[in-house]
């Protein structure tokens, strides 16, 4: 096997590719905030966001993300 493991983590790895839309579209900050929201480890969060380009390729279902998604709220009332 090569330097890289391979991920079957299937949860984490979608956190970190949402992270990685998120980071694409917004900033470092918010996709921070999202993968350590959805448990991704801090040093993983560290090295995502200091090296996007060395991270596995995403999936086609990964460049779908409901992260870059506007939000829907409950009606009020």
């Amino acid at each position: 096997m090569s330097d890289r493991q391979r991920r079957n983590d299937v949860p984490t790895s979608n956190a970190v590719a949402r992270g990685l839309n998120i980071l694409a579209v917004r900033d470092a900050d918010q996709a921070r905030r999202y993968m350590a929201y959805k448990g991704v480890p801090q040093h993983v969060i560290a090295r995502v966001l200091a090296e996007p380009r060395r991270c596995r390729p995403l999936t086609p279902e990964q460049f779908v993300s409901e992260a870059i998604t506007p939000l829907h709220f409950p009606d009020a009332g």
